[in-house]
């Protein structure tokens, strides 16, 4: 009779643990922990730290999380009070997805290194045939405090307070200085020397404004004869007067800073004669590409560069 009682007793525990595990496999099936990040550092946690846990939950249809079940702000377990929850969700097919982040802040008052934890978490599912939940583990951390115990005047052990070291800006400006005029040196010489307009002394001189015109003209012989004209017209208003080839000595002695292109002015007056006077001898669009660049020359020189 004893023999039979304990077979009872034993395949009643065996039905027991076999339907223990059956509603597990069913809960692990309806609902399932994707990710748990704790926080990154389990060790040094100080009075008033902030930890933060996020969990996944993916709960499958028709189960939903229960939100009236979820822990309270500001319900505190020994020293670690929950000051944040925040859930958001996104709903598909298949059921629900839940983000759920716990912020936790640290209350203890201890005076020697502990162990402490952040509560583990229940989280019921309401919605199917039957309540299942969910169980968030407790995760332990290091506790350390700020004061040994036994220190009762903390001013007997401040320490001073020093201010970091300057550091001497003095130099940084000088170069920043220096090189702020270097670069407007060089920009006001590039519009100087580039520049058709007359927006600094010596600019917009005769030669200025035939190179101006000239970069408007066409390729063609009417755009020859008005290039020709342009800068004999410029010639002529720096010289005074209308100015010949015979006058050339006359005109660079009274303005030396066309000294330099001596042969370039002559051959242009020879060039001006045989394209005007007789048969040209070299063609339309080499004698305008030298126009270009002799009137860019002479306006350079016009302006002393």
């Amino acid at each position: 009779m004893k023999n039979f009682k304990t077979k009872c007793y034993v395949l009643l525990g065996m039905f027991a643990i076999f339907n223990g595990a059956i509603a597990q496999e069913s809960e692990i099936s309806e609902a399932k922990i994707i990710s748990v990040i704790n926080p990154l550092q389990s060790h040094n946690i100080q009075v008033g730290d902030v930890l933060s846990r996020k969990i996944i939950l993916d709960v499958k249809a028709p189960y939903q999380l229960s939100l009236q079940t979820l822990p309270m702000k500001g319900v505190r377990h020994d020293d670690v009070e929950l000051s944040q929850i925040s859930i958001t969700q996104s709903a598909s097919k298949e059921g629900i997805q839940y983000n759920i982040d716990l912020r936790y802040q640290v209350f203890s008052a201890v005076f020697v290194p502990s162990v402490l934890q952040l509560p583990a978490e229940k989280f019921a599912l309401t919605g199917g045939p039957q309540a299942l939940s969910v169980n968030l583990p407790a995760w332990k951390f290091w506790f350390s405090p700020l004061a040994p115990k036994g220190m009762t005047k903390a001013r007997e052990n401040m320490h001073m307070q020093f201010k970091p070291t300057q550091i001497d800006l003095q130099q940084h400006k000088n170069k920043l200085i220096v090189f702020t005029g270097i670069l407007m040196v060089g920009l006001l010489g590039l519009v100087y020397i580039n520049a058709d307009k007359r927006w600094l002394p010596f600019m917009n001189g005769a030669f200025a404004k035939a190179h101006r015109k000239l970069k408007k003209l066409p390729k063609n012989a009417e755009g020859e004869k008005q290039a020709l004209s342009d800068m004999h017209q410029a010639f002529n208003q720096l010289h005074g007067s209308n100015l010949f080839a015979n006058e050339l000595n006359s005109f660079l002695t009274k303005h030396p800073a066309f000294v330099k292109l001596t042969k370039e002015i002559e051959a242009f007056f020879e060039q001006s004669n045989q394209a005007l006077f007789a048969q040209k001898t070299q063609s339309g669009d080499q004698l305008m590409a030298d126009l270009m660049v002799l009137s860019r020359r002479l306006r350079d020189c016009e302006r002393g560069v």
